[in-house]
């Protein structure tokens, strides 16, 4: 989702700084073209350091703007994304600091179905720069934390969707075991491919990598917390995700 996610927030940054570790997929190419196509402002850093939290705080540094939106590779922002936040910053006292919450909806399995027991998911996505912000490790999570002074504004509207685990099946297998590891620490110790190959065979019965990646999809929509998404009461697509999944898999949302 990298090109969506990127181009939909393009008129809102002034500059893009994208950490990547992808390894045999075309993101790199992707990040190119977009950069030449779009004329994007893109600092774009190969980094394979499987420390998080080291990887995030390298990103803040490198940023140079006043405002810092914090954006992952599957953030599609909707067309309101981008007035209504220049139109709250024009707002602001510009001698004050801030914090800027709103939520994102969390897809799952597909583009058809959320997550309905955990819908939204909201943090301080936008924050004023300041001396002490940093990433702090919460759980097995990186944080960003704010020095009090910072003030904090909640937006009541999904202004963006998180496609959290609508990938194809295999990336979806190595995403699901790609946390395990980073959970138990062995990101860099062993091979993510050995580590899904030593766990399939108790997880789903198979030592073949493709049906277990097709089990865990089924597994994922038979969950209870899996619904249908709803239109009429979540809003409408991105424009840019109805086009993109049209144009990319034939797919009519």
């Amino acid at each position: 989702w990298i090109e969506p996610s990127i181009l939909s927030i393009k008129e809102l940054v002034h500059e893009y700084v994208i950490i990547d570790q992808s390894t045999y997929d075309r993101t790199p190419e992707i990040i190119d073209n977009l950069k030449e196509n779009y004329a994007l402002n893109i600092l774009h850093i190969r980094d394979f350091n499987p420390d998080y939290l080291e990887i995030s705080n390298k990103a803040l540094k490198m940023t140079k703007c006043k405002w810092i939106l914090r954006w992952d590779g599957d953030y599609i922002a909707r067309e309101e994304l981008t007035p209504t936040i220049n139109s709250l910053i024009e707002s602001l006292d510009p001698r004050k600091y801030y914090n800027i919450y709103w939520p994102h909806i969390n897809f799952e399995v597909d583009l058809f179905h959320i997550n309905t027991k955990n819908t939204l998911h909201i943090e301080h996505w936008l924050v004023t720069r300041s001396r002490g912000i940093k990433f702090i490790p919460v759980q097995y999570f990186e944080f960003l934390y704010t020095p009090p002074y910072h003030k904090r504004i909640d937006l009541s509207k999904p202004l963006s969707l998180h496609l959290r685990t609508v990938k194809p099946p295999l990336r979806l297998l190595e995403w699901k075991y790609w946390w395990e590891m980073r959970k138990k620490k062995l990101l860099g110790k062993i091979s993510l491919y050995d580590y899904m190959r030593s766990r399939i065979k108790n997880d789903f019965g198979t030592e073949d990598l493709n049906e277990a990646a097709l089990k865990l999809v089924k597994q994922l929509r038979e969950r209870d917390d899996i619904g249908k998404y709803d239109v009429s009461v979540w809003g409408d697509y991105p424009k840019i995700l109805r086009d993109y999944a049209r144009q990319k898999f034939g797919i009519e949302l």
